[in-house]
């Protein structure tokens, strides 16, 4: 048996599937959203350090596997982690950290607490900026997202102006 289709069929047929093929490109709220993210240990990574990750990203209301991933790109998980003039497990300029409230000399922020505090407080507001996005919020991290912010009318939320 032959099935024959109309030029017209067919352009039918075929525009009932784009609804199904578009379904698959919204937008997902990650699973991972707020706490529940638990992978095994990265390497370099101790329970300790998963546990102040942990209490970060949860204080800051951000995701945990942002913060891990942000880890892993920056220092592998080495709070001891120094290239140029970054800084820590998130690799974070001093400056930058000078402008989320940190007071103290640059080498405290090769402790992975007070590193997680200023630079998840910077993390939060690319977030914030990236409307909940991880993919995006690591890019805005990455290239600074005062501009942006700005744009948006997020600046004390982001904690780039008190």
């Amino acid at each position: 048996m032959t099935i024959s289709l109309s030029r017209r069929g067919f352009i039918l047929s075929s525009l009932s599937l784009i609804p199904l093929t578009l379904a698959g490109c919204a937008r997902k709220d990650s699973p991972t959203s707020r706490g529940a993210y638990s992978p095994p240990l990265f390497p370099n990574e101790t329970p300790t350090l998963r546990a102040k990750i942990n209490k970060w990203a949860d204080y800051y209301e951000i995701p945990r596997e942002l913060i891990h991933r942000q880890a892993i790109r920056e220092s592998t998980h080495r709070p001891w982690a120094r290239n140029g003039p970054y800084y820590g497990l998130l690799q974070i300029l001093p400056q930058t950290a000078g402008t989320m409230g940190h007071s103290g000399p640059a080498e405290e922020l090769l402790e992975a607490d007070v590193n997680l505090k200023y630079a998840g407080k910077y993390l939060k507001g690319a977030y914030l900026v990236s409307d909940g996005d991880i993919n995006d919020a690591m890019k805005w991290y990455a290239r600074g997202y005062y501009y942006e912010a700005k744009r948006l009318g997020l600046l004390h939320e982001t904690g780039l102006k008190n």
